[in-house]
């Protein structure tokens, strides 16, 4: 089965310290611009940032063979299962012993707690490299069967809760505070709001005024918002709609521990 596409962010945390007015607005209000904010934030900025906390239940294929992940997607509203292969055999790309690794679909952010048998696996027992490998790392081995019957605490059964993804830095915090803070006050009917509107051009008392086409900042990735746009134009210079993967057999297998 295919995985879910994700339409926003697990988590974006926002920053509204520097707007004027933000607790004044109804929760409603404050809730719907959040959500506007961090969606468009999300895709322009190439869908790479935000966490999200996934739980997979690892199957072996047979010895010597790849693992499959069974995947529950529990965090989304429509959930689904996927299946999928990760780890390899012996001598092909693991870098030890099969059954001591296992591939988990990163970025790997942190481990939140490993289940075997209902019993919490220590988290001095294992460590994940390259932020997608979980390893073993005090000389025992992932359990070689899996009970889907049973659920993810029962005996028969074992479970890798994790969170997925890249937390949002600082500044993307503090650009998708700024964007919400305007997109409250369009909901509102503020005249304060910076948002820019489909009005290209107006004349007032013999002054002409130009404003920039909302549908061309569409097409460039922008929002008309300087302090904004500046942070996208850091982190998404191209302008790539997710992030980009390359792949090669001639690439360096060493690993390095992150977590």
């Amino acid at each position: 089965m295919t995985q879910p596409a994700r339409t926003g962010p697990c988590d974006w945390p926002l920053n509204t310290a520097y707007c004027k007015g933000w607790d004044q607005h109804d929760e409603a209000v404050r809730k719907a611009a959040t959500d506007l904010a961090t969606e468009v934030l999300w895709a322009l900025s190439g869908r790479r940032f935000g966490v999200c906390e996934s739980t997979v239940r690892p199957v072996r294929r047979g010895d010597g063979e790849a693992w499959r992940r069974w995947e529950s997607w529990l965090g989304l509203p429509y959930g689904s299962v996927a299946v999928a292969f990760c780890g390899c055999p012996a001598g092909v790309c693991a870098c030890g012993p099969v059954g001591q690794e296992l591939s988990l679909p990163g970025p790997v952010h942190a481990i939140v707690r490993v289940l075997i048998d209902g019993q919490v696996v220590p988290a001095e027992a294992y460590a994940v490299y390259d932020r997608r490998w979980l390893v073993r790392t005090d000389g025992g081995s992932w359990p070689t069967g899996q009970d889907l019957t049973a659920a993810d605490d029962q005996p028969g059964a074992w479970a890798v809760t994790y969170q997925r993804g890249i937390p949002v830095p600082g500044g993307g915090q503090v650009a998708a505070g700024a964007y919400a803070c305007e997109a409250a006050k369009a909901m509102v009917a503020d005249t304060t709001c910076r948002l820019p509107r489909r009005v290209q051009s107006l004349v007032r008392q013999g002054v002409q005024q130009t404003f920039v086409d909302p549908a061309q900042l569409a097409r460039d990735g922008m929002t008309g918002l300087p302090e904004v746009d500046q942070w996208l134009r850091v982190v998404n210079p191209n302008r790539l709609p997710r992030d980009t993967v390359v792949w090669s057999p001639d690439l360096d297998r060493g690993r390095r521990r992150t977590s």
